[in-house]
């Protein structure tokens, strides 16, 4: 029951809450869930993984426990059967995890469903890693923090070269987020450059990337760990830093760790209440747990919890088209078939009159259009068969005039293949819509840069690009048709 101005009410589904002095919803019953945040090799992090689960618990108002995947004595099924002796019917399980959820190990799988099937009538609702946007946000404040200590606190954006450092760089599909995010940092606060490296066997390793930028001319590098609750990696990652400044001879300052950054709590929050509503919106059925306060929060500052960036807010408030902003609106992730190629009378791909209709955009929480990053390739590499470049740039540039009617540049650096928008709004935000259906875009100017290089196939890389170009116009077209309309009642 909520308690306002002396009266009690009883939620729709019949959970008892009461709010207490100090301002925060506590709810009971058997409906009310148990937050399970699942983590792997956590035990090494305990007590920053319970302090993050006491937090949320505070805010969410009900139980949080954090387990390890991976351990018995502290693992799941323990978890769950604390939950299930308190009477709980419902559990929300959260991974803690930079990994997009499509990359989680198929062990981890596995051993969640074990842990559940004793519990047939358990209803387990499972939640999605923390969002893109919420992770390139925390590395960028991050980035900016280790950067104020560098050059005795007299610091410029432009001077310092920003390197993403994550951990053993076993998948290579993860991988490619760690690339993604780079791009998302760079956009977002300017630095000279933002680079990525792992802390493992993978290469590029941080070594690596410190003497190569030394060698260009960097003074001064800020290394922020893309890593999470692994104090092990993190130890790691400092003395490979510490090692590799010494010996290029630039500063290199690093980062603290995302553990303790007050946007995951936040986060989490917001994955659990979508995973509580079935991946839709935070207005549905199963979120009346929650403090309205919390929800108000939520909705207000898109995700990010109160007192965060302004700039980064406003310009990710009114990035999605006006069909997103429907209350309730549930975006389906389901993949449309593959537009077979058409050609016209001459041969040659009718790229304008392949697509009947789009899935939903990938930046709304839509299917991406490919399943692992379409990364660029070295200038060198591009350039080794020179008359095959020039005919996998001469059909890009087709494609790309025949679904936007933009102008293309093919004057730009080896390697990429340009787009001339109609100015840097639009650039901007095709260039976030492009980078989430998996293929890598740059920006200078009003200018986008796409990958471009001898390899590339028509029926492979080339229908990619054409694709995640044409399904991205067509929404920018649709959100700029709605604002032009908003703004003439």
């Amino acid at each position: 029951m909520i308690r306002r101005g002396g009266r009690e009410t009883r939620n729709a589904l019949g959970n008892s809450m009461t709010r207490r002095l100090d301002g925060r919803i506590t709810a009971d019953g058997p409906d009310v869930p148990t937050t399970l945040l699942l983590g792997r090799r956590a035990t090494a992090a305990r007590r920053s993984i319970d302090r993050l689960a006491r937090r949320l618990a505070a805010r969410l108002g009900h139980a949080v426990e954090a387990c390890d995947v991976e351990e018995r004595a502290g693992g799941l099924r323990p978890a769950v059967e604390r939950a299930v002796a308190r009477g709980a019917t419902r559990l929300v399980v959260l991974p803690l995890s930079l990994e997009a959820s499509s990359h989680l190990e198929p062990r981890r799988t596995d051993a969640i469903a074990m842990a559940l099937g004793a519990w047939p009538r358990l209803r387990v609702h499972r939640g999605r890693p923390p969002a893109t946007d919420d992770v390139a946000r925390m590395l960028g404040d991050r980035a900016r923090g280790a950067a104020s200590a560098l050059g005795g606190g007299r610091w410029r954006a432009a001077e310092v070269v920003v390197v993403i450092a994550s951990g053993d760089g076993a998948d290579p599909a993860a991988n490619g987020e760690v690339a993604k995010l780079a791009r998302l940092v760079y956009e977002a606060h300017r630095f000279a450059d933002v680079a990525y490296a792992f802390v493992g066997l993978t290469t590029p390793g941080i070594g690596d990337v410190i003497a190569r930028w030394a060698r260009i001319g960097a003074r001064s590098i800020a290394v922020v760990p893309h890593l999470l609750f692994d104090p092990v990696a993190y130890r790691r990652l400092v003395r490979q830093a510490g090692d590799a400044g010494a010996a290029a001879g630039v500063q290199v300052a690093v980062a603290r760790p995302l553990d303790a950054h007050p946007a995951l709590e936040w986060a989490l929050v917001r994955r659990h209440l979508e995973a509580l509503s079935d991946g839709g919106a935070l207005s549905g059925p199963c979120a009346p747990w929650v403090n309205p306060d919390l929800l108000r929060a939520l909705e207000d500052s898109h995700g990010h919890g109160p007192a965060t960036d302004g700039a980064w807010e406003a310009s990710m408030a009114a990035i999605l088209p006006p069909r997103y902003h429907a209350p309730g609106l549930v975006v389906s992730s389901r993949p449309m078939p593959a537009a077979p190629l058409q050609r016209d009378a001459d041969g040659q791909v009718a790229w304008d009159a392949m697509w009947q209709g789009f899935c939903e955009l990938a930046l709304a929480g839509g299917p991406p259009h490919r399943g692992a990053l379409l990364e660029p390739v070295s200038s060198e590499d591009a350039l080794a068969s020179p008359e095959r470049y020039a005919e996998v740039r001469a059909e890009l540039a087709r494609g790309l005039r025949m679904v936007t009617g933009l102008p293309v540049i093919l004057d730009g650096p080896a390697g990429w293949i340009g787009l001339s928008c109609t100015d840097e709004e639009m650039a901007i935000w095709l260039m976030r819509a492009v980078l989430v259906e998996n293929v890598m875009v740059r920006r200078e100017g009003a200018v986008l840069f796409l990958p471009a290089a001898w390899h590339f196939t028509l029926e492979g890389e080339i229908k990619s690009i054409v694709t995640a170009v044409a399904k991205t116009h067509h929404y920018w077209i649709e959100h700029q048709a709605a604002r032009r309309l908003a703004s003439a009642d």
